[in-house]
């Protein structure tokens, strides 16, 4: 008798813990309606950041691809982004999401991480590596390497034969050599993708960091102007007639073919010196300050200032700048801008082309070719559009086609009207700081087209008439 009542105790024990108590459901069910009152809050705030402008702009150092344990204020709402892509921030939400919108034509806003939301994921990515590492390593897998790279700090010899791996942001270690533990990891199944979200750096280009040396931190994101400004280079040096008139007559077509879209600015400050690692650096002012440059560093940081300014009123900003020759010389700046190379493929038709503008520009014929074929060395990749055409024309639809669809990017159908900001910025900021009145340049513009079009038309029929061949022929 007594074995049973035993029994029916236990049994009535274990079923009165196995169910949950009142105030245990009346907590969960709390807490899911909190949740979706934060997710219904999220959404509006989402929907009403459409219509609101663009706060500023970043250009991305990493990539991010959410996952679900990244408490989105909306889940699916995340915003996908590789390295090098530009982000539109329209407000901040909290501390650890902006909302704004990936620059490309068809995306729409949604939750972007900010730097100390990035921050933590990538903390949590090492902290997972690590844990896969120790615990691979008791378990026998590896043991000696990895026991000997965890004590020892020895490296592995070959890098990741993947540049897609996920590597960290900053860390004392070899961030190389996360990428291989990462790839083991992968071979036994335990990638850390399926639990942690990825956030991801361009890889380090095969260069092994030094052991005792710390990396440099990457910032996740670098702040840029909310429309990148145009810049022309080539065929050869600014200052000389075929390159200048070559962009004028660019300039006259861009002004009249995005009327009302768009701010032509002249910059004679050297902007090449508006280097984050300079600005950002009190200690080098002095030695900037001290070299021979022809702009000092307040010039600088008055142009760079005003440039973005102009770029807030989310118009196509286009720069005649005096001292930009090369694509390398803005690749360290803030500007992230759109470089246009004006591409003469033929040098036999520049030397005709310099040739026919005289003693005063042939004299200068050696330094404006040398010029020329520095540009034709850079690797495409440089350029964002190379106009190699033949024709004025053609050269001008190709650009007109590539700003169209920047344009669209930029200013999505459910996006705000003109930006408020516009009125008064197109009126005054564009000739709020340059030397130069930018009026003079619009009026040089105006008339250039016609001009190159009757000289470069004038020159392909002396070309033609000493037998050149058609192929050679280059009128842009």
């Amino acid at each position: 008798m007594e074995v049973p009542s035993r029994t029916l105790v236990v049994g009535s024990a274990e079923s009165y813990t196995s169910r949950p108590s009142d105030s245990d459901v009346s907590l969960e069910e709390d807490r899911e309606a909190l949740r979706k009152e934060a997710e219904r809050q999220a959404l509006a705030q989402l929907e009403k950041a459409k219509t609101k402008p663009v706060a500023f702009a970043v250009r991305t150092n990493v990539g991010y691809n959410p996952s679900p344990g990244d408490e989105v204020p909306v889940q699916g709402m995340a915003i996908t982004f590789e390295p090098k892509d530009f982000l539109h921030i329209k407000e901040k939400y909290n501390n650890d999401w902006w909302i704004g919108r990936l620059v490309k034509e068809g995306c729409e806003v949604g939750f972007i991480p900010s730097p100390v939301k990035l921050d933590s994921l990538r903390l949590l990515q090492e902290q997972k590596l690590r844990q896969n590492r120790l615990s691979s390593s008791k378990s026998g897998d590896n043991s000696s390497s990895s026991l000997g790279d965890v004590v020892t700090g020895t490296r592995r010899p070959t890098p990741p034969a993947s540049g897609n791996e996920m590597t960290n942001l900053a860390f004392e270690l070899d961030p190389l050599e996360l990428e291989d533990e990462e790839a083991e990891l992968g071979e036994h199944g335990g990638s850390a993708k399926t639990s942690v979200s990825s956030v991801t750096t361009p890889p380090p280009h095969g260069k092994r960091i030094p052991f005792f040396k710390k990396t440099e931190h990457v910032p996740p994101y670098d702040v840029v102007p909310s429309m990148r400004p145009i810049i022309l280079v080539g065929p050869s040096l600014k200052g000389y007639e075929v390159t200048d008139m070559m962009q004028k007559a660019l300039f006259d077509f861009l002004k009249h073919r995005f009327d009302g879209r768009i701010s032509i600015t002249r910059v004679t400050a050297d902007i090449s010196l508006a280097k984050r690692s300079v600005l950002n650096n009190p200690s080098k002012h002095i030695i900037i300050e001290r070299s021979n440059t022809r702009s000092s560093l307040a010039e600088v940081q008055s142009e760079i200032e005003r440039i973005f300014e102009l770029a807030r009123t989310l118009q196509l900003v286009a720069l005649d700048a005096d001292t930009i020759n090369h694509p390398a010389q803005l690749s360290k700046t803030s500007l992230a801008p759109i470089v246009v190379y004006i591409k003469i493929t033929s040098p036999k038709v520049l030397q005709r082309l310099i040739k026919s503008r005289g003693k005063s520009q042939s004299k200068h014929l050696n330094v404006q070719i040398a010029a020329s074929e520095k540009l034709a060395q850079c690797p495409p990749e440089m350029f964002d559009i190379i106009l190699d055409e033949n024709q004025l024309e053609d050269a001008c639809e190709h650009l007109a086609e590539y700003l169209e669809a920047y344009w669209k990017a930029t200013h999505p159908p459910s996006s705000t009207p003109p930006n408020p900001l516009l009125n008064r910025t197109m009126a005054t900021a564009a000739l709020a700081a340059s030397p130069a009145p930018v009026s003079n340049l619009q009026v040089q513009v105006l008339t250039s087209l016609r001009r190159n079009l009757s000289f470069w038309g004038g020159l392909e029929a002396s070309q033609q008439a000493r037998a050149v061949p058609p192929q050679q022929e280059h009128t842009m």
